[in-house]
């Protein structure tokens, strides 16, 4: 069977499943709504399904997730100059899970440059990870300097969506992400990526509709 299609049968009968155990509980489904896409994103960046069944390896999910939005991200940045020295040391402190130390190393980046919107967007996801997700105020401040210095920068659009996403709000990350796909270049490597959650989240929350 064709990985994709057994990824999504097997996420809408999860999906089914939690609604209707949890539909008289106001805004329940959307956590375990969250929990299925999250899930689904983590097999969109690392699965292989082309490749046959192989016995699953044991992975830290938090570290495992944190790396993934590292790599989204670094592919968003279009600063590969200035930005670059700073945030290949930052990235590697966060993937071992120390997000105050990487988010202070890029601090230091943007007492160098402060007009650099990679810089601003990366401070933004360390703050969020330090915060389990969480769309703090300073996160959400940092993601808004990034947007003012570069208004079409998909990062801070897709971060925020994926917040709305954590707090259970999955209409609210959905329309960030068609916002995030909107500014994709013709060329753009994570689009394909954003476009699978998008598409995923979209199938959830008409399953979801039905199910009201």
């Amino acid at each position: 069977m064709n990985g994709w299609f057994a990824l999504g049968l097997l996420s809408i009968l999860s999906l089914s499943a939690l609604v209707f155990f949890v539909r008289s509980s106001k805004g329940l489904w959307q956590v375990a709504t969250a929990a299925v896409l999250l899930g689904m994103t983590g097999y969109a960046l690392q699965g292989r399904p082309a490749l046959p069944p192989a016995p699953a390896q044991p992975l830290e999910a938090s570290a495992v997730g944190a790396t993934q939005l590292v790599e989204i991200r670094a592919d968003m940045d279009e600063s590969f100059g200035s930005a670059k020295r700073w945030l290949v040391t930052a990235d590697s402190f966060a993937k071992q899970g120390d997000y105050p130390l990487s988010a202070s190393y890029i601090q230091s980046g943007l007492r160098t440059d402060p007009q650099n919107a990679d810089l601003w967007s990366a401070l933004g996801l360390q703050l969020m990870l330090a915060s389990e997700g969480q769309m703090s105020p300073a996160a959400q401040l940092a993601f808004d300097k990034a947007r003012a210095i570069r208004p079409k920068y998909p990062a801070p659009y897709y971060f925020a969506g994926l917040a709305r996403l954590f707090a259970g709000d999955l209409d609210g990350a959905i329309l960030l992400w068609e916002k995030t796909v909107s500014l994709a270049t013709p060329n753009a490597k994570w689009k394909t990526r954003i476009e699978s959650q998008l598409q995923a989240a979209k199938a959830l929350q008409a399953q979801a509709a039905q199910a009201k």
